[in-house]
């Protein structure tokens, strides 16, 4: 077969003109191989060549190439956390591991191209970061090629958002935002579901009403919140949890199998490694434990919950610490944590310490979340979405 034999597929790539008709050949796939491997700064500083290369560096193939080898940690340096403090800062993921390295110099100012008050995070994934407004405005960024787009407004809201997350559903190769609250309108709870590609919010009632709250942690295709409730007699008050799951593809509603713990007064969760994490915190005039944090090494399964890591009481009070949020648990097993004296710290369960990371110039207990450094395009027909 001869070499322009082999030249068989066209591909429409974007350019600042409209679109360009590039040939797809078999030395491309060497390149995007090689491509694949690079951090996406350089990728974007690649672009800048010629044509040919920004046709060749919004391949999709290249894309996806790029962000499975993003998500598996075969490219190294690929997270980063995200704290949505004013402005927005990111810090590598390795840098984390190393206090002495950790240190404010190491965190890098990140630009939102628009303005949002009072923003949450709404989630991350596949890198890119879901943002709402309090004003009902909703936001998908990539950060590191500082692409937005800016999702419609629902048309009619007939309840008050508590709860949402985002995420991407492989059954139909889409990313969906969830906003979810009780109903205004009737009995039960309403769920916006927004689909990128349609490019359209739907809404769905559910009979059965839920206390959820916040962010939801995205893990084997779901979304998941905890539900804490009280009951009991008025002045003996007992505590209850569970775990409810949103599960992207059915859009179901399911609770998860769980732990049965008694003696704590609160309950959060997390990710880690793809797996979901539970931290309890504990009644300490019962215990010196102040943090418990259990690990589902198994999804769905009861049976493998696994407690991983202890913090005692003595160790937050290191730095007065009285309220604490995990962010994330490092692979030598550091736990980083948001505290309520404004800065995130690293706890080393090996050497019962606890280290200041960085201190942020608000009084607010300050969002984090991490990110992988991916191609991935918020907009549909940019080139480089999935």
């Amino acid at each position: 077969m001869s070499g322009l034999q082999k030249r068989r597929q066209q591909q429409r790539v974007p350019t600042d003109g409209g679109f360009l008709e590039r040939p797809l050949i078999e030395s491309d796939d060497i390149i995007i191989d090689i491509l694949s491997r690079l951090p996406v700064k350089y990728l974007i500083q690649f672009r800048c060549v010629c044509k040919s290369w920004r046709a060749l560096i919004s391949d999709l193939h290249l894309v996806r190439k790029h962000l499975r080898r993003a998500v598996t940690g075969l490219n190294p340096n690929s997270y980063r956390l995200l704290i949505s403090d004013s402005p927005f800062q990111s810090i590598d993921y390795e840098a984390l591991k190393d206090v002495s390295i950790c240190v404010q110099s190491s965190f890098l100012c990140l630009q939102l191209p628009v303005t949002l008050e009072r923003m949450s995070v709404v989630g991350s994934c596949n890198g890119l970061i879901c943002l709402k407004g309090n004003k009902g405005e909703v936001l998908l960024w990539n950060p590191c090629t500082r692409v937005t787009k800016m999702l419609p407004r629902i048309a009619c809201f007939y309840f008050c958002p508590k709860f949402y997350g985002f995420g991407y559903d492989s059954t139909i190769e889409d990313y969906k935002v969830i906003l979810g609250g009780e109903c205004t309108t009737a009995d039960g709870m309403m769920i916006a579901v927004f689909t990128l590609k349609s490019g359209l919010w739907r809404t769905k009632q559910y009979l059965d009403s839920f206390k959820l709250h916040g962010q939801g942690c995205l893990v084997n295709g779901a979304l998941h919140w905890v539900e804490l409730k009280w009951s009991g007699e008025e002045l003996r008050p007992v505590l209850s949890s569970r775990i409810i799951s949103f599960i992207l593809a059915e859009e179901n509603i399911v609770p998860l199998p769980y732990l049965h713990i008694q003696s704590y007064i609160s309950i959060r969760i997390g990710t880690i490694a793809n797996h979901l994490f539970a931290y309890l915190f504990n009644d300490v005039s019962l215990s010196d434990i102040a943090i418990t944090v259990w690990v589902m090494k198994d999804y769905g399964v009861h049976e493998s919950w696994t407690k991983i890591i202890q913090i005692p009481l003595k160790s937050l009070r290191q730095l007065s610490m009285n309220f604490v949020n995990i962010i994330c648990i490092l692979e030598n097993d550091e736990v980083l944590m948001s505290c309520d004296s404004s800065y995130l710290a690293l706890y080393n369960p090996k050497e019962n310490t606890l280290t200041k990371v960085l201190n942020t110039p608000t009084n607010l207990l300050p969002e984090a979340t991490m990110f992988v450094e991916t191609l991935v395009s918020p907009v549909i027909g940019g080139g480089a979405n999935i």
